[in-house]
């Protein structure tokens, strides 16, 4: 398999990590770009994650943003609405995130955010003697809003955490390149026309920022202007 397109680009991803304070998100986004566990630590500021990894043999530039805890009082649709697929986190020793967790599934369903593909995880299965929600919850709840579902440990590396990312970033590339294919035969005649723009390389290494709401808007408002003409190199 080809790990770029022929245009020599890296397909970009988009990810949102929700979730409630301290049910490990950024513990999670780490220990999935760089196998690492950083422990838990707290902050009041969204963060965005920049890497390129290596999905089915595939190059993908990922962007992560890990959207704080203070989002708990308001659905963070902003941020939602910029991104491709979204990672639902809870705390299996916390029934409030799980709780949290639930509303958030609730606005996808009831249309208050764009459709996105989207995985219910549920973290810290190693403290089992703490256990608040039970398994069985997790799964009926992923069943109920027709969504992947794993129990996860980040401090144990679970493989399952690996493969919850991976499923979720293979899903919306696929989506993407079925969205840019369908209007592929338009692009080409405008490619034809006005020229193809220059795509930016890819940096090496991975990134993290502070998320700026106002970038992640702009990004938005490009990404649906891609959707309405894909690049003709595509």
């Amino acid at each position: 398999m080809k790990t770029n397109d022929r245009s020599g680009n890296v397909s970009r991803v988009r990810i949102v990590v929700l979730g409630s304070s301290n049910v490990g998100k950024s513990a999670l986004t780490v220990r999935y770009l760089t196998r690492r566990f950083i422990g838990e630590y707290r902050s009041n500021t969204d963060l965005l994650y920049r890497q390129i990894v290596t999905v089915n043999n595939m190059a993908l530039n990922v962007e992560i943003v890990d959207v704080s805890g203070e989002a708990e009082t308001s659905f963070p649709a902003d941020q939602v609405a910029w991104a491709d697929g979204c990672l639902i986190v809870y705390s299996v020793t916390d029934r409030q995130s799980f709780l949290y967790a639930e509303e958030c599934l609730r606005h996808f369903q009831e249309g208050d955010s764009p459709a996105v593909q989207t995985v219910l995880l549920a973290n810290k299965m190693d403290l089992e003697h703490l256990r608040e929600v039970e398994e069985v919850e997790g799964r009926e709840l992923s069943k109920q809003y027709g969504c992947q579902f794993h129990e996860i440990s980040v401090a144990e590396d679970s493989s399952s955490l690996y493969k919850a990312f991976e499923h979720l970033v293979t899903e919306c590339r696929v989506l993407l390149r079925n969205t840019k294919t369908r209007k592929f035969s338009v692009s080409k005649m405008i490619g034809t026309l006005i020229g193809t723009q220059k795509s930016a390389t890819p940096s090496c290494g991975g990134t993290v920022v502070v998320c700026n709401k106002n970038d992640l808007h702009y990004s938005r408002v490009l990404k649906r202007r891609q959707n309405l003409v894909a690049p003709a190199s595509l």
